[in-house]
């Protein structure tokens, strides 16, 4: 299994601030963070790739809008096209570092499948409890990058913030928007860069808990030609 180094700087984390206890989401109400104790890294690694929509299934019907808020029809967008669905935020240091890999990855195969990033919950929101742990949790990476940003409360600053990726980071790639209740982050498993590869039918054929170029290059080889 490929390991990524900012989960050593989530261990750690983790071990220094103990057992996580709920916070507000960004809609207010409270909700329990995705981990509860010290996970190793082997756990989260395991817990991004199985938890939400699986292989062999289809793609939930996601709830998204557009950078300009306007709601989008994911299904009907990608109709009769294969699709590899990339979720990120401004805040998770892993998304940004593997951007330029998914977009490598879209000038490769963009003719045969359709890229999608979708923008959710913001992982290491500053001054505002992780998602994911229930405490504040600020990379060092996202200082340098200048990304010391507030979970967003309403829809109007979530989208400041895709737009943000989307002109920072995501190299003209199409970047649709989770809307504030998360219902796609939770559809999809609440991980904060999984790679989806989506048959044309709809149908989800492979999973990878972090976005991995080479397994989602090799599942998008493995889809009947038309």
């Amino acid at each position: 299994m490929r390991t990524h180094p900012s989960w050593s700087a989530v261990l750690l984390s983790l071990a220094a601030c103990g057992t996580a206890t709920p916070s507000p989401g960004p809609s207010g109400p409270v909700q329990p963070p995705i981990f509860t104790a010290r996970p190793s890294l082997a756990e989260a690694s395991r817990r991004f790739t199985e938890a939400g929509c699986q292989p062999g299934q289809p793609l939930p019907r996601l709830s998204l809008v557009g950078l300009d808020g306007e709601p989008v029809d994911l299904a009907a967008r990608t109709a009769g096209r294969a699709l590899v669905l990339v979720t990120c935020s401004l805040t998770c240091d892993v998304a940004r570092r593997q951007q330029a890999a998914v977009t490598a990855l879209q000038r490769e195969l963009g003719e045969r499948a359709m890229f999608v990033m979708v923008y959710t919950v913001d992982a290491h929101p500053d001054g505002d409890a992780c998602p994911y742990t229930g405490v504040p949790w600020v990379p060092a990476a996202n200082t340098r990058d200048a990304v010391l940003v507030r979970q967003p409360t309403t829809l109007a600053a979530r989208l400041e913030l895709a737009r943000r990726y989307a002109n920072d980071w995501a190299g003209g790639m199409a970047v649709f928007v989770d809307t504030m209740d998360d219902a796609s982050w939770h559809a999809l498993g609440q991980a904060p860069n999984l790679g989806l590869c989506v048959g044309r039918d709809g149908v989800i054929t492979a999973r990878t808990g972090w976005f991995d170029a080479d397994n989602l290059r090799a599942a998008v080889d493995r889809l009947p030609a038309r």
